[in-house]
């Protein structure tokens, strides 16, 4: 059982608070402050140990569990949106729309299309502890 680095255990919490928090808005300052660290160096030390910056590893996986609520709910777009903290309906097709190729209802619609979907770093970060 490998131990593991500050930088490999700093990611590991952020990660496993932003799991938690994925139901809100995010606010980088907010994560440095609870990490303790600057949000440079949090943005620095993330990027480094993940290959990904931490803004873009939020919203994909922002984006992720919206479509397995697409593909095992009926909410309606609109309250996925919000759920995921997401401005408007709008904002949200439109960066789905960006990421995926295809709207949410095209996605709710089509269950079988394989879509890269991001899994959770903490997951795979702690498999390796």
């Amino acid at each position: 059982m490998a131990t593991l680095n500050a930088h490999q255990a700093l990611v590991l919490s952020l990660c496993e608070w932003i799991e938690k928090h994925l139901d809100c808005g995010i606010a980088l300052p907010e994560l440095a402050a609870l990490s303790g660290f600057s949000v440079w160096y949090m943005q620095s030390v993330f990027r480094a140990t993940t290959g990904i910056a931490i803004g873009r590893y939020i919203r994909e996986r922002k984006l992720t569990e919206a479509v397995y609520k697409l593909r095992e709910t009926e909410l309606r777009i609109l309250d996925i949106a919000v759920e995921f903290g997401f401005n408007s309906q709008s904002q949200f097709t439109t960066l789905f729309k960006k990421y995926y190729g295809i709207t949410p209802q095209a996605c709710r619609q089509n269950p079988n299309l394989v879509l890269r979907l991001t899994p959770p770093l903490a997951q795979i970060t702690a498999d390796v502890a």
